[in-house]
């Protein structure tokens, strides 16, 4: 079985308010609030852990508040490897009115400095295994360039490392500089990178093709919502329907667990169909939990015994 790693530069507490309604400009009561440790790649390892599957967590904390959000970390049960900086972990919101879209606030105040990036890179090349998996996600955090984030991603890749990126904050031209194993971009981003509109799956899965003929990556996944995602790796487009869920709880997070299934079965040794079947199981099943919270196994296995796999 391959190692997992999860790299999380820009990592977030998330308050999450259930409410009745949300009225802009009223006053608005709350009935439930969640406080979690949080940032992509600390969802992803947390989807893991609570699935069965071992990894290890490399994240940067803010020196003001790390020692709440590292507890968190050890009270889940997460392995994790710190890597201390000065300032605050930024705090995100998220509202859930009963019958209404969420509404997210998200900060943007955390900073990171190029000596602290040095430190992981270090540890990293220093604890990688051949053909280990990482999943690097989420934005790029203030203080430092896209060009050393690129430069750390590359030498990841020369150490024989298989590389997923989940960033908004590449353009295809840096992901055609990184050429990661595997990107997940959703509709909106492949519109962005794409410059045009994808109507439905047939679209989105011949721009997923595109994107790997290009060089972007070796794999594309295209995540299309409750219609379940579509992949190419240049040759094959799959499209991969997930059952329709009557009452969804939370979509936040459910991407980052959609990493977390890719991961646990390639782990393992699977791949292709089996392998991204595991994938849309896993985030469609974090959508029946609130907010940021994990995939609960039963609902993983419950969801995967209803996807189907279709041959575009």
């Amino acid at each position: 079985m391959y190692g997992i790693k999860t790299i999380t530069l820009n990592p977030a507490i998330d308050l999450h308010y259930g409410m009745e309604q949300f009225i802009a400009g009223k006053e608005n009561y709350v009935q439930s609030v969640t406080r979690g440790a949080c940032g992509k790649g600390i969802n992803t390892s947390r989807a893991l852990v609570v699935n069965g599957v071992a990894n290890t967590a490399y994240v940067v904390l803010g020196e003001e508040n790390g020692a709440e959000f590292a507890s968190q970390l050890t009270r889940d049960g997460l392995t994790f490897v710190p890597f201390y900086t000065p300032g605050r972990i930024r705090e995100n919101i998220t509202l859930h009115p009963a019958a209404d879209a969420e509404t997210r606030i998200s900060l943007d105040t955390f900073s990171l400095s190029e000596s602290v990036l040095d430190n992981m890179e270090a540890r990293l090349l220093a604890d990688l295994g051949a053909g280990d998996l990482i999943s690097f996600s989420g934005r790029l955090p203030r203080g430092i360039t896209k060009d050393r984030v690129i430069s750390f991603l590359k030498k990841l890749i020369h150490a024989g490392t298989r590389l997923i990126v989940d960033s908004n904050s590449f353009t295809p031209n840096d992901l055609l500089s990184i050429r990661p194993w595997f990107i997940k971009p959703n509709e909106q981003e492949i519109e962005a990178f794409l410059g045009r509109t994808v109507n439905n799956a047939e679209d989105a899965a011949d721009a997923a093709r595109e994107l790997v003929l290009r060089g972007v990556a070796q794999e594309v996944m295209i995540s299309l919502g409750g219609d379940g995602a579509v992949w190419s790796d240049g040759a094959c487009r799959l499209h991969l329907q997930v059952p329709k869920l009557a009452h969804p709880v939370s979509t936040i997070g459910a991407g980052d667990s959609t990493l977390a299934g890719l991961l646990a079965a390639t782990a393992k040794g699977e791949s292709g169909a089996d392998a991204l079947q595991t994938a849309v199981s896993f985030g469609t099943a974090a959508c029946m939990t609130e907010g940021t919270l994990p995939p609960r196994p039963a609902d993983v296995r419950a969801v995967f015994a209803n996807v189907k796999v279709h041959t575009l």
